[in-house]
């Protein structure tokens, strides 16, 4: 008997040594486990920012590309306006012209600044609603970076959720 208790003793030394070399590996295997996790959260974090840097520059392109029609339009607006301003002048001073009325007369040049003035409104009107369109273009490419900085903020939060529970 006193020959069996000894080996019964390391038998049982080897057994608690084996059991704690499996507590280890388990716990390696859910540390690398957990590397691997937050390697696969890096990811998606690093994804999302490259999407999001893509659809913001696509915002702003579009956003540029919008203002320049805006201006476009604009002044192809004010042209317009300038040559039916000039052709309506003409054609009141050869009216004033034809009824034997000078055009310097007083009469004839409250109409004529009349006309100037009915120009200078439209071309302000123009102004402002171009400055609103823009503000309009500007606004939608800031929310879609407040947007973006939220999303990342809602992963981030999520990860960080999903790291405790684990």
């Amino acid at each position: 008997m006193g020959a069996i208790t000894p080996i019964a003793s390391g038998l049982s030394q080897i057994a608690g040594t084996i059991s704690t070399v499996n507590q280890i590996a388990s716990t390696v295997q859910n540390i690398s486990g957990n590397g691997q996790a937050v390697r696969q959260q890096e990811l998606a974090l690093q994804q999302l920012q490259e999407r999001q840097n893509i659809n913001l520059q696509q915002a702003k392109s579009e956003a540029a590309l919008e203002r320049a029609r805006i201006d476009a339009d604009n002044a192809a607006r004010q042209e317009d306006r300038q040559r039916a301003l000039r052709r309506a002048v003409a054609a009141q001073r050869a009216n004033f012209g034809g009824s034997g009325l000078s055009s310097n007369s007083g009469s004839s040049e409250a109409v004529l600044l009349g006309m100037f003035e009915g120009n200078d409104v439209e071309s302000a009107q123009d102004a402002r609603r171009a400055q609103l369109l823009n503000a309009a273009l500007d606004l939608d490419v800031a929310n879609q970076s407040s947007l973006n900085v939220l999303q990342r903020t809602q992963l981030r939060q999520r990860q960080r959720l999903n790291d405790t529970l684990l």
